[in-house]
């Protein structure tokens, strides 16, 4: 199969987004003209910076590179409701999705539905609210759905309190779809030369977001898309062609990146877009669609194992000697030419697996 035999289109709350890419709330969608640069990228929907009823400036510095390949936020900025409103007219002659995000936590849930109502009217394919408070959310959601006439979504905190009931409450005041997840916080990061934090809000706290968060959003979509039959847009940590693979495989339809842009550009769409397209075809996968929740499916039909031993490919190992070093059973031995496990001592826990750089080592299950 051919990468551009590959169908990556998939339907996104009645949206027929050209791939499952997505550029959510952040600096890079914060005003008409950010929006348009990042829609000449392969981004199949686009998610404005949360909308605020006032605009605002955040102290400086307020985004750094922390770790290899994380961030750390404490971005408050926004041109502010009356200015978005201009700026979303401007958007409305378009070729690609967008959706109108409101800052629904600076406002209360009677005017965050007056706010989605006038929005709404400005053209985007869909309105989202944020917030960290779900009985606020719940009942903005309740206000606005009679009176927004587009798909309607919501995108939730990090470790939603009663995530279940939550989201069935969501899905009975109207939402159409869901978003998860926001960054991870507060944070904190300090120079050790000065002692300041790395950011310049009032204490000196902010959000991390990043590849640090992965394992995170790839549960919370997981436990999402267990609970409520909605699409789910999985964002937090992405930075893959395979991260995207695995968001889709625990149950999103589309899958946002931030930080990676923000760290690297946007271009990075346009390579992760076409090395999707080559990881599917590689594995024969016609539609990445039929990838969507083979992770509960799988997990439906397996039962745990713990018969485990690690053996490794003699022909792969390059003797590296880094099984030997992470083993706290010691159960790889070293000799002069090669490497071989010793399986009395092998208790199969996996992490000389998971470290290997040549993938010589496997588990296997007697």
């Amino acid at each position: 199969m051919q990468p551009d035999e590959v169908n990556l289109t998939v339907d996104f709350m009645g949206l027929r987004l050209p791939n499952p890419l997505a550029l959510t709330e952040g600096p890079l969608t914060g005003s008409a003209a950010r929006i348009r640069r990042a829609a000449e990228r392969s981004i199949g929907i686009l998610v404005t910076k949360g909308i605020r009823p006032e605009p605002a400036i955040s102290p400086n510095p307020f985004i750094a590179k922390t770790g290899r390949r994380s961030l750390m936020n404490a971005d408050w900025s926004d041109i502010g409701y009356v200015q978005w409103l201009e700026d979303l007219d401007e958007l409305r002659n378009r070729d690609f999705v967008l959706v109108a995000s409101i800052a629904k936590n600076y406002v209360t849930p009677e005017v965050a539905a007056d706010m989605a109502e006038e929005v709404a009217k400005r053209g985007p394919d869909a309105v989202a609210m944020v917030d960290y408070d779900p009985a606020d959310l719940i009942r903005a959601v309740r206000l606005a759905r009679p009176r927004v006439k587009r798909p309607l979504m919501v995108k939730l905190c990090p470790f939603m309190p009663r995530l279940e009931e939550t989201l069935k409450q969501l899905v009975e005041a109207g939402i159409d779809g869901v978003a998860a997840m926001d960054s991870i916080g507060p944070v904190l990061a300090v120079d050790v030369e000065t002692g300041l934090p790395s950011m310049g809000s009032e204490d000196g706290t902010g959000y991390l977001g990043g590849e640090a968060i992965k394992p995170v959003t790839v549960k919370y979509v997981y436990d999402i898309s267990r609970f409520v039959d909605l699409p789910v847009l999985g964002v937090g940590g992405v930075r893959t062609a395979e991260d995207v693979v695995e968001m889709t495989m625990v149950g999103a339809t589309a899958v946002g990146m931030v930080a990676r842009p923000l760290l690297e550009g946007l271009q990075v769409f346009d390579r992760v877009e076409q090395q999707l397209r080559e990881h599917l075809a590689a594995r024969e996968v016609a539609d990445i669609n039929s990838l969507r929740g083979l992770t509960h499916r799988s997990v439906a039909e397996t039962e745990m194992q713990f018969d485990g031993r690690a053996v490794i490919d003699e022909a792969k190992c390059t003797n590296c000697g880094l099984c030997v070093r992470v083993c706290f059973q010691q159960a790889p031995l070293e000799t002069e030419d090669t490497t071989r496990i010793r399986p009395h001592l092998c208790v199969g826990c996996g992490l000389c697996v998971s470290v290997c750089p040549q993938t010589a080592i496997a588990l296997r299950f007697t």
